[in-house]
């Protein structure tokens, strides 16, 4: 009888060290799974940033560089507002509607890539996606002058009518249009046009704006150079030298634009 029961009660513990064991395993390998797909995202977004960071990097520039130019150098006073020649004056403006327009399609193309590949909460997601989201509130606020003010909206869809498909079967699938296809369909698309004619109306305004009428380029410059910073931190590709920042608005500046 007493042999039973000593029987019994090892069964029953076995069978409770099994259970055990067998959670604890399941745990594991749930544990396993799940820094697997950590990686495989981690990988994913490096592969993603490595695809789009030289493109991005240059629209970026671009963009900080134009922005650079009007606040601080008088850039529109001197090529659109003073020029003479007709097709140089056309390029001063429309080239500076093109660098938001480019900007704004290879940052779209990026989100797409990430929200394709669902990239969850990596590092490195949560630091791009916060720049890109500084950069895009700086476009979209409403409580400054609204000269190259953009909509969330309307950033996204200036930024799909810029896109065109590469066709490939590998790498980038999307890629955004040169400027020079943007002179073509911006002088002969009537459905292409309207998307930047406040874009072209506002370069007139900002020729002739103060500089607190003018604060949301200060805003954008700045948070663009942040960008620029995060994707190329040893200053490879852009050197330290045309990453100026302008300075950041003072209070008295900052009253007057929100008066």
């Amino acid at each position: 009888m007493i042999v039973a029961l000593i029987s019994a009660a090892l069964s029953v513990a076995a069978g409770l060290m099994s259970t055990s064991a067998n959670r604890r395993a399941r745990q594991f390998e749930f544990e396993l799974e799940r820094r697997r797909k950590q990686e495989d995202a981690t990988e994913t977004a490096e592969r993603i940033l490595n695809q789009y960071r030289d493109p991005l990097i240059d629209a970026a520039h671009t963009l900080q560089g134009r922005l650079f130019n009007i606040a601080a150098q008088g850039f529109l006073g001197k090529f659109y507002l003073q020029e003479s020649n007709e097709d140089d004056k056309r390029y001063a403006r429309d080239y500076t509607v093109y660098a938001i327009a480019e900007y704004l399609c290879w940052v779209e193309i990026v989100r797409r890539e990430m929200r394709f590949h669902d990239l969850g909460d990596t590092k490195r997601h949560r630091e791009l996606m916060a720049s890109l989201t500084s950069i895009q509130y700086a476009f979209q606020r409403d409580d400054i002058p609204a000269v190259f003010q953009v909509f969330r909206g309307r950033q996204r869809a200036v930024a799909e009518v810029m896109m065109q498909p590469t066709n490939a079967v590998e790498g980038p699938r999307s890629e955004c249009l040169g400027y020079a296809a943007f002179s073509r369909k911006l002088a002969g698309d009537a459905d292409f046009q309207p998307w930047f004619a406040q874009l072209q109306a506002d370069v007139e305004t900002v020729a002739h704006g103060t500089t607190a009428q003018n604060i949301r380029l200060i805003y954008l410059q700045r948070e663009l150079i942040d960008l620029i910073d995060f994707l190329d931190p040893t200053a490879v590709r852009i050197p330290p030298q045309f990453r100026h920042r302008l300075d950041e608005p003072t209070p008295a500046l900052v009253a007057t634009a929100a008066g």
